[in-house]
């Protein structure tokens, strides 16, 4: 069972992820993203839509960027606290439906209310 990603709103807590992809025959490998020119992130009735700008929640294909690399910014976003599966959907150029990112397509991700602001319970 993976550990959920942990994202407390009001903080800049980045979740950081390399898409890969296996071609019939070959090992796992990281994907070039240069193509990708959308991501959407979807917890619960919200999703979030980014086209790569510097203030979106998702960003790829940036300098200092690994191949592959993700970093998903939720801590700004209005997002009610909970736990989602959230899945990632990939567009590249002239790909309206967009691809489902991966074989367990959910990433698991718990949202923490602003922790400063609630203090120990």
């Amino acid at each position: 069972m993976r550990k959920p990603e942990i994202v407390y709103l009001g903080h800049s807590n980045v979740i950081d992820r390399i898409l890969k992809s296996k071609r019939p025959g070959e090992a796992m490998a990281a994907v070039d993203l240069s193509s990708v020119v959308k991501m959407t992130l979807t917890l619960g009735d919200l999703t979030l839509e980014s086209t790569n700008q510097e203030d979106d929640p998702i960003r790829w294909a940036q300098e200092g960027y690994e191949t592959g690399q993700i970093r998903i910014f939720l801590g700004g976003q209005d997002i009610k606290p909970g736990d989602y599966d959230a899945p990632l959907v990939v567009y590249d150029e002239g790909d309206e439906e967009g691809i489902v990112w991966g074989e367990d397509p959910y990433i698991e991700i718990t949202v923490v209310a602003e922790v400063e602001a609630a203090g120990p319970e």
